[in-house]
């Protein structure tokens, strides 16, 4: 378990808590900083549970306990992603004005050495808000299973009873209300 830098507010939080001494926090501070600190970066509670040891029902106790220090640690991060994000834009930007009047260099630099960083920049700033990125969910109302296995079925029971002369079948494929 490896914690470089801790976290103030995150340690304060841990230590000031009122709980009794059987809590996380008491039995086990330091891997609850640890783990709320993970728990701020998006790891999932079976990473954080194989990094720190805790079962699930105290990393969901210690969450549920301490949700404004997760809270402001999660804007902290998504800030710090946005920065990032925008220095590597002006990075990008910057190389591109470079490139622009240096055809050698341009022949010899991938553009998606610059973008792609940015990019990914960008997405860890919405993850660490909490915010989609991007993501399109369509939902469509189509035949189930049952009714692809109906009309197959249907399918080879006219095929056989036509005699199959020119080798095609006719199938509706209409969806069902």
């Amino acid at each position: 378990m490896a914690d470089n830098f801790v976290r103030p507010a995150l340690v304060t939080s841990v230590a000031l808590v009122d709980v009794n001494a059987r809590a996380a926090e008491r039995t086990h501070p330091r891997e609850s900083v640890v783990a709320l600190e993970m728990l701020a970066e998006g790891k999932g509670f079976e990473e954080v549970r194989e990094q720190t040891g805790l079962t699930f029902g105290q990393i969901s106790a210690l969450k549920a306990r301490h949700k404004q220090p997760l809270e402001e640690r999660r804007l902290s991060l998504s800030e710090d992603g946005f920065e990032m994000a925008e220095s590597l834009r002006l990075l990008a930007k910057k190389k591109i004005e470079h490139l622009s009047n240096d055809d050698e260099a341009l022949a010899k630099t991938s553009l998606k050495d610059l973008v792609i960083p940015w990019a990914v920049a960008q997405d860890k700033g919405f993850a660490a808000l909490g915010e989609a990125t991007k993501v399109v969910v369509e939902h469509r109302k189509g035949p189930s299973i049952e009714d692809a296995m109906a009309a197959i079925a249907e399918a080879r029971a006219k095929r056989k009873g036509e005699g199959g002369d020119d080798g095609s079948i006719e199938v509706n494929v209409t969806p069902k209300e």
